[in-house]
């Protein structure tokens, strides 16, 4: 099987390709690897719109609703934008990821620029670019944005964001807690007006924003949450004397991280957010947005490595060393900072009736830290044999140690079945400033 190029130029139709079976899967993969070297991070591009078709059809089509992809999950260009054929908005958080969504085609008078600690040049800057629309988590966001729009003679909208003082009845991950995100909402149901009143006339505030969690594994408390953020909405724009244009409900779609395997079948949601929109009031004359990162691309990437080596230490510990790590994958859990992930290695067919062997997965990196899996259980491979690592579509190669021992990022290749449609590869390092 040959391994096709094509221009970077993305089309949102692809009656040409067809998905490949195990067998070609693997070839494909082997013939990337013989042209861009291992490690490589590969992003089906089809799985992508995939992913946007099934999340998109769960949203009411009365509530005017906007799914706003999260480029923290992954700004290559060539990901995003496909999202953005899709019709996905931009959820903005860096000057970073304005010019990624800008080199992806996206439309930034319809993108959300947010994160906490903003100040009034990265609102120029936004501004700038094109952004019209901001979250602000606080009295001194609102009003450095305020200088900012002055500044720019521009008129901007603004979602607040809110910290639920608790959260709904449902088992989350995060919500209700204390934050560096968001205002207070008890601080808003008290001091709503007067925060108002530190705004600029050029700036609108239209809608609320808030966001629970991640990784919300159960279709029931998600509901839970969109039910609660209605009522928050509702009842804060109210008190602080808004219209209530623009409802941002967050994200907490779950899909699988480094394992294999799909995500919880949402399909009830369909329905049952079509009862709340029905039963609200205030809420169902604004815009439903709704984000989404790890949902929309974690099942796109796959990290294709190389076996280097297999040791065996003390009481027969045996370590197989391949040609990525933390640097690639993982991130700061490799650090001991976050809780550490469990990953999934896929063997080559013929292997797969191979011994199976307990390992330790660790990489190059000259630190006893450089490991991504603890006591994995894998058919025996062989040095030179490559593995892969499903599901990393979303916080893979950008949300890593990159710099870590100056090792080189791995290619970053976006495909249609064995088409390839283009290829990338970070690059790290020094530039003189003065």
């Amino acid at each position: 099987m040959s391994l096709q190029t094509s221009s970077p130029t993305l089309t949102s139709a692809h009656p040409d390709t067809e998905k490949l079976d195990e067998v070609s899967t693997w070839q494909f993969r082997e013939d990337l690897a013989l042209r861009y070297g291992t490690p490589i991070y590969a992003y089906d591009l089809d799985r992508v719109k995939e992913r946007y078709d099934s999340l998109r059809s769960l949203f009411p089509e009365k509530a005017n609703p906007q799914l706003m992809y999260s480029f923290k999950a992954n700004p290559l260009p060539s990901v995003a934008g496909e999202l953005e054929h899709c019709g996905a908005c931009a959820d903005l958080t860096s000057p970073g990821e304005i010019r990624a969504a800008m080199e992806a085609g996206f439309d930034l008078s319809k993108a959300l620029y947010g994160g906490p600690g903003k100040n009034e040049v990265e609102f120029l800057q936004a501004i700038g670019a094109g952004i019209r629309q901001f979250s602000v988590e606080s009295e001194v966001d609102l009003r450095a944005l305020s200088l900012a729009a002055e500044r720019a003679g521009q008129l901007v909208r603004a979602l607040i964001r809110i910290n639920p003082a608790e959260p709904p009845k449902a088992k989350l991950a995060m919500s209700g807690v204390a934050s560096q995100f968001g205002f207070e909402e008890s601080y808003l149901r008290e001091n709503g007006k007067s925060v108002l009143q530190l705004k600029s006339d050029l700036v609108t505030v239209e809608g609320v924003h808030i966001y629970w969690g991640t990784q919300i594994g159960d279709p029931e408390a998600l509901l839970a949450c969109f039910s609660k953020t209605i009522s928050i909405a509702e009842e804060l724009s109210e008190s602080m004397g808004f219209h209530l244009a623009v409802i941002n409900f967050g994200g907490g779609f779950p899909w699988p991280y480094a394992h294999e395997g799909e995500g919880p079948d949402l399909s009830s949601l369909r329905e049952e957010l079509q009862q709340l929109f029905d039963d609200s009031s205030a809420a169902a004359k604004a815009s439903w947005w709704f984000e989404s990162g790890r949902y929309l691309v974690g099942s796109s990437g796959s990290l294709i490595t190389r076996v280097m080596d297999l040791k065996t230490s003390k009481d027969d510990k045996q370590y197989l060393i391949v040609d990525t790590g933390i640097h690639h994958l993982g991130g700061m859990s490799g650090l001991g900072r976050i809780p550490r992930f469990s990953i999934e290695l896929l063997v080559p067919e013929e292997r797969k009736d191979a011994e199976e062997i307990t390992v330790d997965v660790v990489g190059q990196l000259c630190t006893p830290l450089d490991c991504i899996g603890k006591k994995i259980k894998i058919p025996k491979p062989e040095v030179g044999d490559l593995l892969v690592i499903p599901n990393v579509g979303a916080y893979g190669m950008t949300a890593s140690v990159c710099s870590f021992l100056s090792r080189p990022a791995p290619a970053e290749v976006a495909h249609r079945a064995d088409r390839v449609i283009a290829a990338h590869r970070l690059r790290t390092g020094h530039e003189s400033i003065v």
